[in-house]
This record gives structure tokens, sequence and C-alpha cells, in this order.
């Protein structure tokens, strides 16, 4: 509810940024989440990185946060955010809701949200007189309540838990005894249409917040023993918050102006807000703080986010830098989990311009010294298109000639001296892409190296949980006949997966007349990769479980322009001698005496101009 005091106070707009960075510079499975406890402040702290005050250089006045351990202590973090004019969202951790209560049949998320949060205020939420740490602006109880908690196939389920959860965050407070004034609570719902919501199904988002206000007001029409007054909580103390990629337009069209017919008292935020590819992300961002600027309910954004995540698959497309090695740094993270140097923030271009560029202009803030980050190193970005574009933005020939040499390396090739600057050159230029890189190279330039014995195989350094899931999704899709996975592949899931990512690589290049493509049927979000043989011979893999691409058998290319380049780029008379029959046949005829061997030499010659 929107107080008079909120009213007649000066607005000010939330200008946030989502914070929650793993040190991690490659795929890792991580167990340790809680990225605002007093461990991590060689990463956020002042003597450390200092990622609170580059946050707060870049114009923010909120940081909202991820990963929550209630047994850690968030003091520190809370007294630093202060002291530079921050205010935090904190939010719950999951295991709050990984009770049997909360997700078994009965969806009473209570006692763990309760029990959680009670050690949360213990552990720096609360000041020693029993008030709330100033840095806290508002609490979110349940992040996407539909990802963990029943979906929006059962919202009523969903709605009670999240009903109890909060209702458990209230009675912790009042057994505690907290004094003054307190933080607004909100839960952060996705930005998807709720089609078995009671009302308002047809709208992004809309749907899941009536049954929520429903709930809260009505507890017992969902089952809930409400131990506090959760419609006066509703009232007085709620705020709504959703998290959103779509570009500003389309959340005020589709969204935001059905949002205060609905709800035209309950202010709300965009937890989550950044559309990544965006051609002016400046611009987007200027425009919804504009339409927070000029509504009565939308309090503004955060932007999403701080850093990309290396350790949870498809976090490479939001953040704003890059954790990068830096074997200089003498910061160290001495987690329970495991121990880690700090990474250096290396700065993401979006297009000709980086995002802390853009976005320290539309939040207008003074900026970040050069000091304090590190420059993209074309030895560490991913083989990726984020790696290319990265490239791309530092307009350095250098650079692109270094990550070009690590490109064809991924594609089975070596440079033994060094890719010609006038190759690199071409991609600079940001219309270039990294699909076109991809294509030059799969047609094997002269200036590297190409062995035909490469294979696609597993990444050892791949997360062994992710391998089941990728093997039967290859299985299934029928290239590779897994039933004939020999035996002595069968012991281990990495000798498996290289079987059958390999079989799968080899069967596609007949199957779809195209120069295999590795960057893309080769890398299975990074449980694969294509290597040399000179590598893959040197690997613990068993050999028997790895299947070189080899010369082209000309009794499977298809009888076409690219099957007859396949044949002649292995420059074997006896394949050639082969596809020269299947062709006549294909064409209706019939080789009545032995393929001439001045012929066979003239097709083999043929395309080297001799």
């Amino acid at each position: 509810m929107v107080s008079e005091e909120t009213a007649k106070a000066e607005r000010i707009i939330m200008k946030g940024v989502s914070y929650g960075p793993s040190p991690f510079t490659s795929a890792k499975k991580n167990k340790h989440q809680d990225y605002f406890c007093d461990a991590a402040e060689p990463q956020w702290g002042e003597v450390g990185r200092g990622d609170l005050r580059i946050i707060r250089s870049l114009g923010a006045n909120t940081v909202r946060l991820y990963g929550n351990d209630p047994d850690l202590r968030h003091a520190s973090f809370l007294d630093q955010a202060h002291s530079l004019g921050l205010q935090v969202i904190p939010g719950m951790g999951d295991k709050a809701f990984e009770t049997s209560q909360c997700k078994g049949g009965n969806f009473s998320c209570f006692e763990g949200a309760k029990e959680a949060y009670m050690k949360n205020l213990q552990n720096g939420f609360l000041l020693d007189n029993r008030t709330y740490h100033p840095a806290i602006k508002y609490f979110i109880v349940v992040n996407e309540p539909e990802l963990k908690l029943p979906s929006l196939a059962e919202p009523k389920k969903f709605a009670k838990a999240v009903a109890t959860a909060i209702d458990g965050v209230l009675a912790a407070e009042e057994e505690l005894g907290v004094r003054g004034p307190r933080p607004n609570l909100t839960v952060t719902f996705s930005f998807a249409s709720c089609n078995r919501c009671f009302k308002f199904g047809d709208r992004p988002a809309l749907g899941q917040l009536w049954m929520l206000q429903d709930a809260l007001m009505k507890p017992e029409k969902y089952g809930v023993q409400a131990t506090q007054n959760l419609a006066e909580f509703f009232r007085t103390r709620f705020t709504y918050s959703f998290n959103s990629g779509n570009p500003s337009g389309e959340i005020q069209e589709l969204f935001l102006k059905h949002y205060v017919e609905i709800f035209p008292s309950t202010p709300i935020f965009i937890a989550e807000y950044h559309n990544p590819g965006n051609p002016n992300l400046q611009g987007d961002v200027e425009d919804i703080l504009a339409a927070s600027a000029s509504s009565p309910l939308l309090l503004g954004i955060s932007f999403f986010e701080f850093q990309n995540r290396y350790d949870q698959a498809g976090h490479l497309v939001w953040g704003m830098f890059d954790p990068q090695s830096n074997p200089l740094s003498k910061l160290k993270l001495h987690f329970r989990e495991f121990d880690s140097t700090v990474p250096c923030l290396s700065p993401v271009f979006d297009g000709m311009r980086t995002i802390v560029e853009q976005l320290t202009a539309a939040y207008g803030g003074p900026g970040i010294s050069p000091k304090r980050l590190c420059m993209p190193n074309p030895q560490e970005v991913p083989v990726s298109k984020h790696g290319f574009q990265q490239m791309v933005g530092l307009k350095n020939i250098t650079a692109m000639q270094q990550f070009v040499k690590r490109v064809v390396e991924k594609l089975g090739g070596f440079v033994p001296y060094v890719v010609p600057a006038e190759f690199a050159q071409l991609f600079l230029h940001p219309q270039s892409s990294y699909r076109d890189l991809e294509n030059m190279l799969v047609a094997h330039p002269q200036w590297a190296r190409w062995d035909i014995f490469a294979s696609c195989t597993v990444d050892t350094t791949a997360l062994e949980s992710s391998l089941g899931g990728k093997i039967g999704y290859i299985c299934g899709q029928g290239y590779a006949d897994c039933s004939k996975l020999p035996v002595a592949c069968k012991a281990s899931v990495w000798d498996t997966a290289s079987w059958v990512f390999g079989s799968h690589f080899k069967e596609l290049m007949y199957a779809r007349d195209e120069t295999p493509k590795p960057l893309q049927h080769c890398d299975l979000d990074g449980a694969a990769h294509f290597v040399r043989s000179s590598i893959w011979k040197k690997s613990a893999l068993k050999h028997e479980c790895i299947i070189p691409l080899g010369w082209t058998d000309p009794n499977k290319v298809f009888i076409t322009q690219h099957g007859f380049y396949l044949v002649w780029s292995d420059q074997d008379p006896t394949a050639m001698k082969v596809f020269i029959h299947r062709a006549v046949e294909h064409t209706g005829g019939q080789v009545r005496e032995v393929v001439p061997r001045r012929f066979i030499r003239q097709m083999l010659g043929c395309c080297l101009g001799i």
C-alpha cells in the first residue's frame, strides 16, 4: 500500500543491479550461492574487488541479491551498502522451501520460512536494538515460486505455499520482538501467463499476482491457517515484483496498463530487467525508467545482472561483466564448499559499446574507474558467440587473430604460424557474425592444418551430472544407433558419451549433405568438443569409444556438389572412382567399362586449378 508519507516524499526511482557473482570462470557445479555473506567480502568489499562501489558508480541506488544461507552473517555487507547509499533487497534461500511440509502434499511453507528468516534476523538483518538494518528496503519471500513450488498448472497450491511462507516470515518477526519500521515484503513472479489462474490468465504475470492477492485476503479459502493478519499485511506492507526479459514497450503494453487497473494501490518493481540483444539497450532502460517516473505504482527496476554465471546454464547472455582469471590477484575466497581466487571483472560488449557504458549513461552514474576492471582476454573468453562479440567489441586485430586460432582448434585443426591479419580484419566489422567465421573456417583455409581423424568427444571438464541428459537427447535424434554401443564403452558415462557424441556427429555429416559444423553440432552446452587426434589419443578416454571423422565414405555422401567436394577433399582416387560410379547411376546411366584413370585424375585436380 502506498502510504501518505511516501506519496508526499520526493519520489526516488529504483535503479538497481541484480547481484549474485559466482567466482567460477568455467563450467562447474556450485553448491555455494550466498555472495553477500561476510566470507564473500573479498568480492564486494572496499578492500577487495569493490563490487558495491562499482555498482554505485553506475548510478545505481539499489542492489538485489540472490542466494541466502541463513546460517551465515550478512551484517558487514549491509553496513557497506548503507555507507555507499545503496538500498538492499535480499531474498529467501531455496533451503527454506525444502521441508517435507512445503514440498509434500500439504504445501505449507510456514515452518521452513519462519526458521530461515529468524536466522537471517539474528545474523545481521536486525541491529542490536531489534530494529531492522536501515539498508534493507524490501525482502523477497520467494523468487519465481512457480519454479520451486507447485507450478502455474496448480495455481491454488502455489498460492497457498507462498501465503504460508509469508505467514512464517511475519511470525519470525513477532517471535523476535522486532521494533520500528519494517521493510515491505514482496514475491517475485516470472512474466509467464497463468492459464489456469482464476482470473487474468491471458495476461503475463497478472494471473498469478491476482491468485496471491486472493490467498492473502482470503487465506481460509486456500486452506491457510494463518497466524498473522495476512489481509492487513497485504493492504499495508506488501509490494509486488516480477522478472522479465521483455523490452520496455512490451512491458507497458502487455502488463503495466492493465496492472494499474487491477491493483490500483499496490506498488510493484521489476526485480530482473534486461532485454539481451536489444540494439538500443541504453534507450530501452531509459524508457522503462521514464515509465516508472510517470507511473503511480511502478517503483523502478533492477538490471539483470551484474556478472555472467558459468555455474548456471544459460546465464552467459545477461551479465554486464565476465569473471576472468586473474593470476596476479591476491584476493582469496574461503567458503565451506570451496576456496577460490577472486576473478577480475571484464566488461561485456553489446554491439560496439559495453553494457556498463550503456547502463551508466541510463542510470546517470559517474562511471567506473578502468583500474577496477580487466579487458576481455582472447585466450580466456569462451569460444562461442559471446566470446566472438567480445573480440569484435575490442576492435583489436591481434586479439581477433588469437581468438580465431582458438576457434580453429575447436574445429579440429591448428594454426602453425599465425592467423593472417587480413582474415582477422574481416571480422572486426560490427555486422560480422560468429556463424560467418565458422562457415569460412569449415572450408579449411590453407593457412591452418586440418586433421581428418579429429573427433567429437566428451569434454572431460563438463559436469558429469549433465551427461545422462545429453546422451539421451542425442540418442533420441536417431542419427547414431545407440543400440550398437560397444560393451567396452558402457562401464563409464564418459566413454558412453564419447561414443554417442562421435557417432552422432559422423552420421550427421552424411544425413544432412552439409559440411560438419563442430561449433553447432559438437558442443551440447559444453558437454562435447571437437579435438584433433593428437589430443584425444592422449586422453584417458578409451580409444575404442572415440569415433574419428575419418576419410569420407563415397558410398554414403549425397550425389551433390557438396558430396563431390567431400570426396574430392580426401584426394583418394579409389573413393573418387566409387563416387563417379554412383553419380552416373544417379543420373540414369551405367558405367560399362572401368572409369578411366585420366578422368579420375581430372576430377581430383579440377578444384585445385591444375
